[in-house]
């Protein structure tokens, strides 16, 4: 065998098992959270707040292109006229958005229990 087919089996023998590790993830998680409710309310909280963040996120961005992003899709070949790049564009700006607030309660969290630790 060439060194290419080896490399091809190996590919193909990591992307086999990344699947079944998330399978086992996935799998594992849902046993444990149906065997224990209580944690399946908090989870749902937990998505159900992030789902809220996103939704601000969206709603803040974006819906229409200024005149240097319609340049960049040109140059990628993109319509920037399309319906597509209009809301792939908000969502992205919503993604974006939605990673900044995440990483500003994270810093907020951080600085809040490092002060807490100290006035203890």
């Amino acid at each position: 065998m060439s060194q290419e087919q080896w490399i091809d089996i190996g590919l193909y023998g990591a992307i086999i098992l990344i699947i079944v590790a998330t399978l086992a993830a996935i799998g594992m998680n849902l046993v444990n959270a149906f065997s224990n409710p209580k944690s399946l309310v908090k989870g749902g909280i937990g998505i159900g707040v992030l789902a809220v963040i996103f939704l601000i996120g969206y709603s803040m961005a974006p819906a229409e292109f200024g005149a240097s992003t319609a340049k960049a899709l040109e140059a990628s070949n993109i319509d920037p006229t399309s319906d597509g790049a209009g809301s792939m564009y908000k969502l992205v700006g919503g993604a974006m958005t939605t990673t900044l607030i995440l990483v500003v309660i994270a810093l907020v969290g951080l600085v809040y229990s490092s002060v807490a630790r100290i006035v203890r």
